[in-house]
């Protein structure tokens, strides 16, 4: 009866480590990753495909500028209709990345991602780069989109996630 009792007692710590285990990878993968890549002319082993509407292709960048974790604020504004602009500000480390991918890239195409989806797709203009004021993603008829990203990364961050308009 003893030694039933110890194989119970291994059994049951088994069971308990792997559904601890679960809830860990389950809460990770529920995150989202939304962030700026920048984009490239060609396909690269650096880099990874991305389907954009029906007929194009867009090569990302595997190592993104910022991800989920970054975000340290995110705000919804609604810009009428169904525009809308997602107004982001990033950890000190993500800002200087961000700015470091910007600052002196004139012509450098970079890319709004939700997950594999594109939101916004711009290229890069003047040689000032973006900094600690944050970014913004407008999104032509993206409210819908805008929404689910923000319901999606609740929690994922240690942003203020607020979908009012400021």
């Amino acid at each position: 009866m003893i030694e039933l009792m110890k194989r119970l007692a291994v059994v049951w710590s088994i069971v308990v480590a792997m559904a601890m285990t679960s809830n860990v990878t389950a809460a990770e993968a529920r995150c989202p990753e939304v962030g700026f890549t920048v984009v490239e002319p060609h396909g690269t082993s650096e880099t990874r495909p991305l389907r954009v509407g029906g007929d194009q292709t867009l090569f990302v960048r595997r190592e993104s500028i910022t991800r989920t974790s970054d975000i340290v604020e995110i705000k919804l504004r609604d810009d009428g209709g169904d525009d809308v602009s997602l107004l982001l500000k990033f950890t000190p480390l993500g800002t200087q990345r961000l700015h470091d991918a910007t600052t002196n890239h004139f012509g450098r195409r970079i890319a709004f991602l939700f997950n594999d989806e594109v939101l916004n797709n711009v290229v890069w203009e003047g040689p000032y780069g973006l900094d600690a004021q944050g970014a913004q993603v407008s999104m032509r008829h993206g409210m819908h989109e805008a929404r689910k990203l923000m319901k999606a990364i609740r929690g994922c961050t240690a942003a203020t996630v607020s979908d009012r308009t400021p």
